[in-house]
């Protein structure tokens, strides 16, 4: 991936940068269970609610757009927004041959603009598998279709298959967000992210945070959480 060289090339640990997608899992115990609970949603779908929805995530107003037009990225212009975005939903692919308003309603309308897998645990594994693989992907953002029901599907029956493939595991109790992605105790940003550069310094804090809302910062602990202190 372009990104993960580019950030080797600044002098960055590339596999530190996580990628996540999208991805929208139809989970039934069987291919079959979950092709029906596929088709069920669809019958619920709103080609309208769709594109509103997708119109407020991307800023893009697709009701200027013909339904049946392909989108191209010359729309970007025509709707002054940014061309990247355009060019996220004008990619075409064997399971996407073309972009249409109507095509970008169907798939907001069930879950997302991600990729979308249907079937048994194993099915939606093995499809979770392939675009980690071939798109060298962390991980995912779970879209739902329905709530709990969607959640529901994944704990009950993905995470499992998820397991046994060593893919998802458990996690410790009491670590942070950062840690659960970067591993315990990876706190702070990493010394090579941008970021750590305006990290506080033991004295700055102090001199920064001591006596607000009547506080008194203590100079012996190896760090002062100027956010935590004041909300404490």
């Amino acid at each position: 991936m372009s990104f993960r060289r580019l950030a080797k090339e600044a002098g960055r640990d590339a596999q530190s940068i996580k990628f996540f997608s999208t991805f929208t899992p139809f989970i039934g115990r069987t291919d079959e269970d979950a092709h029906e609970k596929y088709n069920k949603a669809k019958k619920y779908a709103s080609t309208i609610g769709g594109l509103v929805l997708a119109s407020g995530w991307t800023g893009i107003d697709f009701s200027q757009i013909p339904i049946d037009q392909p989108i191209s990225e010359a729309d970007s212009k025509t709707a002054n927004k940014i061309v990247s975005i355009l060019s996220n939903i004008t990619t075409t692919s064997e399971e996407t041959p073309v972009w249409t308003p109507r095509v970008v309603a169907e798939k907001a309308s069930l879950g997302g603009l991600g990729p979308l897998a249907i079937g048994s645990p194993v099915t939606v594994a093995d499809e979770m598998e392939r675009w980690m693989r071939e798109a060298d992907l962390d991980g995912f953002n779970v879209a739902y279709v329905t709530t709990p029901g969607t959640f529901e599907d994944v704990v009950e029956l993905l995470v499992p298959e998820l397991r046994c493939r060593g893919l998802y595991k458990k996690s410790k109790e009491g670590l942070t967000a950062r840690e659960r992605i970067y591993g315990a105790g990876q706190k702070r940003l990493r010394d090579d992210h941008f970021g750590s550069t305006f990290a506080y310094k033991e004295d700055e804090i102090i001199a920064g945070v001591n006596h607000i809302n009547g506080i008194e910062a203590d100079a012996s602990s190896d760090h002062q959480d100027p956010i935590s202190m004041q909300l404490g």
